[in-house]
């Protein structure tokens, strides 16, 4: 039983208005809760105005709220307001990231990385022929060997390592903080890609160079996510010139950027967006991580009750011996019939998963022998009527296929 919900589906607007959908996409977006969308819709409504640039009350007002949500994003990750910059979501971030560090000899990545920490790097020319690019492996557990990936960082001082702390194929993590000492006693710069950490699990950033997530990942809104830097901002070159990012500048080049995180958020935010990520942290905060984790544990344990990791009809869960306190993603290959197949016969019965290659294509061809996989992927929304709900249509949908 799934007792002591942490919320209910009144809170989430978009399951209060389609009450016959089982939502389990939440890896690729959570859903928004509705504080979020309220504060959202007040800066719309009585606040609409740009930032850092009006004398007048609401500009200043807003201004103020702008820094924050930056405040509130840092008591989440336990840093400083002034680590924290404004992106557009993750994938700014990496590409920002990358371009500050084009001139690496050498930069580490595992297999099961997202594509976006994949191909900024491969966009500057790097591959694993010309050595500029090197691939650590993910064993048959899922895991990533540490003492393997040791003696690459021997041999690569002056790289960097891209890694993710949460696999968005898999649900399991690295060991990021042991990976990421090891890496920096190597003398390596460190980036996490955060994305399915930040909302479930809590995240310790204090061995890490650069961290990237993003807003929707988080029960926040989409087009806004956040870049953690460790390091002094000003050492790092604007990727993108624009307004509100200098003091001063002429005709003669001369150019006074402004210190900390504003270097790197030019031109008009997403106010909006920015306003509803500060109430997502506050909300993720006012739960906490250990009362997500604690639900998200009840849920696992509900889907294995229900039959969902049973492994019938060749619709196998991917690392099945791999059981984690709050784990929140399952992938699973389908041997008898295309995962695609079942995603929309899943779709015609109320639910929502999400079929294919994940963004992680050579990580899921090797798992899936090029197929693709199903992935499900709960929220601290997901009840025990939407488990109940997606074993039914997984019964039924598969009887069809087989």
């Amino acid at each position: 039983m799934l007792s002591e919900p942490v919320t209910t589906k009144a809170e989430w607007p978009t399951l209060i208005n389609n009450p016959d959908m089982a939502y389990f996409d939440s890896a690729a977006s959570t859903q928004t809760h509705v504080s979020v969308l309220n504060r959202m819709n007040k800066y719309y409504e009585e606040q609409r105005c740009n930032v850092n640039r009006g004398d007048y009350r609401i500009s200043q007002t807003v201004s103020e709220d702008i820094e924050r949500s930056r405040e509130s994003v840092a008591e989440i990750l336990n840093c400083k307001a002034e680590n924290i910059v404004f992106t557009t979501g993750a994938t700014q971030g990496l590409n920002m990231i990358a371009e500050w560090h084009k001139d690496a000899p050498a930069v580490i990545i595992t297999e099961a990385e997202h594509t976006a920490n994949i191909m900024p790097w491969i966009a500057q020319g790097r591959t694993v022929e010309n050595g500029r690019l090197i691939v650590l492996p993910i064993t048959d557990k899922g895991m990533l060997s540490i003492n393997e990936a040791n003696k690459i960082f021997e041999k690569n001082p002056h790289a960097v390592l891209s890694v993710h702390s949460h696999s968005n194929v898999s649900g399991i993590p690295l060991d990021y903080k042991g990976l990421c000492r090891a890496a920096h006693n190597a003398g390596l710069k460190v980036v996490v890609d955060a994305c399915q950490t930040i909302g479930t699990h809590d995240f310790d950033p204090f061995t890490i160079d650069y961290a990237v997530f993003s807003g929707h990942k988080m029960y926040g809104p989409t087009g806004v996510g956040i870049l953690y830097g460790r390091l002094d901002w000003s050492i790092h070159r604007a990727v993108i010139q624009g307004g509100d990012t200098i003091n001063h500048y002429d005709f003669s080049g001369n150019v006074d950027f402004k210190e900390g995180p504003t270097k790197h958020e030019p031109g008009t935010l997403n106010i909006a967006g920015i306003l509803g990520l500060g109430v997502a942290a506050e909300y993720i905060k006012w739960i906490g991580y250990k009362e997500i984790e604690r639900y998200m544990t009840k849920i696992d344990l509900a889907m294995s009750d229900a039959g969902i990791f049973d492994g019938q009809d060749g619709f196998n869960l991917i690392y099945p011996s791999y059981r984690q306190n709050g784990r929140n993603v399952y992938s699973f290959t389908c041997d008898k019939f295309h995962p695609s197949d079942l995603s929309a016969m899943l779709s015609l019965e109320g639910i929502a998963v999400r079929a294919g290659k994940l963004c992680a294509h050579p990580f899921v061809n090797k798992l899936s022998r090029g197929k693709g996989v199903l992935r499900i992927s709960p929220g601290i929304y997901t009840d025990e009527k939407d488990i109940e709900h997606l074993a039914e249509a997984l019964c039924k949908a598969k009887k069809k296929l087989v």
